[in-house]
């Protein structure tokens, strides 16, 4: 047999194909204008947030709210942080006194504790509204009166009360002063008719 000498045949390699064209968000993304364009965009959400994070009571807070809220409220940029944050040094709770017509005084405590899914931050979410929001105050006074009182029972005064205790840091003692209390709505109930 005769051996052939000279060129040898090698398969061709997987690196060697033809590579595939880049595709219009690859070039866009490779682009000048693509990365400045993404740039702004990542700075645009980040000032977003920065500005929902800020002190809600601020002065700058509330002026840089009117110019961000038409941009970040549809997008659902205006997240709180909070959740992650420091834990407050402060306890506050809503109360909700309800006075009988036999004098009796009936308490309602905000508490949470109901079963269920997300039951702690719904909680949390309408005791922040009651302290913050005014409108809200005489619809909660209202809903727990009906809760309260049974039939044939009257009710003739509601208050929404706001109490706030300081606590002690872990291993110094109990600061020894009782709790500070804010009236947030009072109503005198009229008669049924």
């Amino acid at each position: 047999m005769a051996a052939v000498v000279g060129e040898e045949r090698t398969a061709p390699r997987p690196d060697d194909a033809a590579e595939p064209s880049p595709t219009r968000q690859q070039r866009f993304e490779n682009s000048r204008a693509g990365r400045v364009v993404i740039s702004v965009v990542i700075a645009a959400i980040l000032l977003l947030n920065l500005v929902w994070n800020l002190p809600q009571n601020s002065p700058i807070a509330k002026g840089l709210h009117d110019l961000t809220d038409p941009l970040s409220v549809p997008l659902g940029l205006d997240q709180w942080w909070g959740m992650f944050a420091i834990p407050e040094s402060r306890v506050t709770s809503v109360d909700v006194d309800v006075t009988m017509a036999n004098g009796e005084t009936r308490i309602w405590h905000m508490q949470p504790g109901a079963p269920g899914v997300g039951w702690w931050s719904r909680w949390t979410g309408l005791r922040n509204q009651v302290v913050t929001n005014p409108v809200v105050r005489p619809q909660l006074a209202h809903w727990v009166v009906g809760q309260v009182t049974k039939p044939g029972e009257r009710a003739t005064e509601v208050v929404v009360l706001l109490r706030s205790e300081n606590l002690s840091k872990p291993g110094e003692p109990a600061a020894g002063r009782s709790p500070a209390s804010k009236v947030l709505y009072q109503e005198t109930l009229a008669a049924p008719r």
